[in-house]
């Protein structure tokens, strides 16, 4: 059995900026959110905070502060925004409908 080698997800969401990066093996993604970032989701999507502290302002006025650990799940369909809370954010996402 070939259990490969370990994979920095916090230096791999670092390196790939705001654009979402693939984690080689899987349907899962990584990304940094220094900025407001707008978003839509485009299938269920589970989120989990990595590193930092993040708000998603949900429409109607709604919103989470999601700490490092915490995750949440998002339906599809959903327009949203990603705000860290001081420096950055590192996020693992993962779109339940993208298998």
């Amino acid at each position: 059995m070939d259990l490969g080698e370990p994979l920095n997800l916090l230096g791999l969401a670092r390196a790939s900026g705001a654009v979402a990066s693939s984690v080689p093996g899987t349907d899962l993604t990584v990304r940094r959110v220094a900025e407001r970032v707008d978003e839509r989701t485009t299938a269920a999507t589970w989120l989990l905070v990595l590193e930092g502290r993040l708000i998603v302002d949900l429409p109607h006025g709604d919103f989470r502060i999601l700490d490092r650990g915490d995750a949440l799940q998002l339906p599809g369909g959903l327009e949203l925004a990603l705000q860290s809370v001081e420096r950055e954010a590192l996020l693992l996402w993962r779109s339940v409908g993208s298998r």
